[in-house]
């Protein structure tokens, strides 16, 4: 299981990427998201900041990345860094950052 914080510059970037990948459908022009399949979960977080718009993604079964997602990965649960020892340790999420929206999934 692999968590993604996603940021987009509007809602409205938010909504054509959902649309191009599958997670959303536009149902005579209402946006609908699909929360949830056996593959996914999605959270919509919204605004923050008076800017960004943020996704919480849940990938549960080790999906492939959509083609041009990496520009709105803002942080992934798998991420690593090497520590000054050389060891490899978990990227933390960004959980007391005020510039990232605090509304996680426990």
């Amino acid at each position: 299981m692999i968590d993604y914080l996603l940021k987009f510059p509007s809602k409205q970037v938010a909504e054509q990427f959902g649309i191009a990948s599958g997670y959303v459908v536009d149902n005579e022009s209402v946006i609908e998201t699909t929360l949830a399949t056996h593959q996914y979960a999605l959270h919509e977080i919204g605004e923050h900041n008076g800017t960004d718009y943020w996704f919480l993604f849940r990938d549960l079964v080790g999906l492939p990345v959509p083609q041009g997602a990496d520009q709105f990965i803002f942080w992934a649960s798998d991420w690593t860094v090497e520590d000054d020892a050389g060891s490899e340790i978990q990227v933390p999420r960004p959980e007391f950052n005020p510039d990232v929206p605090s509304v996680f999934w426990t």
